[in-house]
């Protein structure tokens, strides 16, 4: 049946997190993100022969720190020339794990100075990716080669990181007693806060009562579960319930 107005999914009834695993944190491998390609329709004149790029196609860095991406310009010095660039989002996602970094760089006639950008990392960071790019170049230059990194966030050295299993109970009811019916999915809120979990996984099948969540890092971590319906009504929460890495 659907819900009526001012109906509302009955709670999930508990929620339990177990099985958590320690495990060493090991490199991740990934591929260059399509989207942080740099523009092949933007182009000069074809005399240019000045070529900016950036100094490195992957970078490492630490979580809670500063990442420092070098953009070079190679060849003839002659004429100004400028690059526009910006971070985006792999598996690490901007104000979350990083910030969000974008601008340009400019080089004066008889300039070949690398130029430098920071790309501040958080802690929440280690063990995922996001990638750096140019995206347009001005002037007396063109793109050179690379035009696009990755860079992959390492945990520190003797950190670990763990995985924790989530099952629970499905709500039957509404709230008003009636049947609950047109159970369509589960929702997974999760953080390093009870007040902010940020991170969420959808679950569209009904039949799934259990999930597990892997590449935790160290720390604490809070998790809630609700029930949504096929009109998209969401439940209250579950309890929260939370476990140390």
């Amino acid at each position: 049946m659907k819900l009526l107005a001012g109906q509302a999914l009955g709670r999930i009834i508990e929620v339990i997190a177990y099985a958590m695993m320690l495990t060493g944190c090991g490199g991740v491998q990934v591929t260059s993100n399509s989207n942080g390609a740099a523009s092949s329709e933007v182009s000069n004149s074809s005399s240019a022969s000045a070529l900016i790029s950036l100094n490195s196609s992957s970078y490492t860095a630490l979580p809670s720190a500063a990442l420092l991406v070098t953009i070079d310009r190679t060849g003839s010095s002659a004429g100004s020339a400028s690059v526009s660039y910006t971070t985006v989002d792999g598996s690490a996602s901007a104000g979350v794990d990083y910030l969000m970094t974008s601008g340009s760089v400019a080089w004066q006639d008889g300039d070949t100075a690398p130029k430098t950008v920071t790309v501040p990392v958080t802690a929440q960071a280690a063990g995922k990716y996001f990638s750096f790019a140019l995206i347009d170049v001005n002037g007396q230059a063109t793109f050179g080669s690379p035009s696009s990194a990755t860079v992959e966030v390492n945990a520190p050295a003797g950190s670990t990181s763990g995985s924790v299993t989530l099952s629970w109970t499905a709500p039957t009811e509404n709230t008003n007693g009636t049947a609950l019916t047109n159970l369509a999915g589960f929702d997974i809120h999760y953080g390093n806060s009870a007040s902010a979990m940020t991170r969420k996984i959808s679950i569209k099948s009904v039949g799934n009562l259990s999930y597990l969540i892997d590449d935790l890092t160290a720390g604490t971590w809070y998790f809630e579960v609700y029930a949504i319906n096929a009109a998209g009504v969401q439940s209250g929460p579950s309890g929260t319930v939370s476990t140390t890495i």
